[in-house]
């Protein structure tokens, strides 16, 4: 699978940067890219993360056992 940033210039100005899963060889360059756009556009980045896949049908009960729901 292919690592892939979108840019999208929201009707306010603002920046939205979705991701998708990146891989671990290009997480921390990714990371620096984000950091740079925010240093260069100023103000404050907001970060939602999205659930993992794996847990979008299951959920963790007390003592750490995944059951689908």
């Amino acid at each position: 699978m292919a690592d892939t940033i979108q840019l999208e210039i929201l009707e306010d100005g603002k920046l939205s940067i979705q991701t998708s899963a990146i891989s671990d060889k290009n997480h921390i360059n990714a990371d620096q890219l984000l950091d740079y756009i925010e240093e260069l556009l100023g103000g404050e980045r907001q970060t939602e993360k999205r659930e993992h896949e794996f847990f979008q049908k299951r959920r963790v009960l007390k003592g750490g056992r995944v059951v689908k729901t």
